[in-house]
């Protein structure tokens, strides 16, 4: 096992790894590797891949990271469809009726989790916290639970739970909170003009007493 890894996070370019990113994983030492859509093809591919980066450290546990929520973001689109099985359906199924809620999301998560223990993956960047607010960036939109915080804070409760129960590790996001943003902070920086009272009471709340990840 290679100790002293550096604090970050790395993806790779396709389906396997190429030389280069051999040599570059053995001498930078990155904390994970994160997989896309573009390294996903079959869960054998994925488990051969998987396994050749965790065989560079000698760790049968090394961090292979996932965004795999549902909905719109759904890296295994290659091998399952989850289209409709997004944030904001859970969210309102949970203020609907809470005992349906409670078995079609674990069987979400059950069966999640199981593709991700096929291919090889141990952490999955989910739950998505943000606030859902009108006229904010569409880059979150249904991706959140809700715009209720209760909502939003006992689904990611849920979420986290059951994946770790699956042996799957958990990251909370987009810490601050995406929220109030007008623009994707993926191409632009965005500014909220809300105060630090009101931040504090909303968005940043969503984010505190969850367990963030676990191995």
């Amino acid at each position: 096992m290679i100790k002293n890894r550096k604090a970050f996070i790395v993806g790779i370019r396709s389906l396997k790894l190429t030389r280069d990113e051999k040599i570059f994983l053995k001498t930078h030492n990155p904390w994970g590797v994160i997989l896309f859509l573009r390294n996903i093809k079959s869960i054998k591919q994925t488990k051969y891949l998987t396994d050749s980066i965790k065989k560079i450290f000698k760790d049968k546990n090394y961090p292979i990271l996932i965004d795999q929520e549902g909905g719109r973001v759904n890296r295994l689109s290659n091998i399952i469809s989850f289209d409709n099985l997004t944030s904001e359906y859970f969210g309102d199924l949970f203020q609907r009726d809470k005992m349906k809620l409670n078995i079609i999301y674990k069987l979400f998560v059950d069966k999640t989790s199981h593709l991700l223990n096929l291919i090889g993956v141990n952490i999955n960047t989910v739950p998505v916290l943000d606030l859902r607010v009108k006229g904010s960036s569409n880059i979150i939109g249904d991706r959140s639970f809700s715009q209720n915080k209760n909502t939003i804070s006992k689904m990611g409760d849920l979420c986290i739970k059951l994946f770790h129960e699956n042996s799957i590790g958990t990251v909370i996001k987009h810490m601050p909170g995406h929220g109030l943003a007008k623009v994707d902070s993926h191409n632009f920086t965005p500014i909220v003009k809300k105060s630090l009272k009101y931040l504090n009471k909303n968005d940043f709340s969503l984010f505190k007493k969850k367990k963030v990840s676990l191995l």
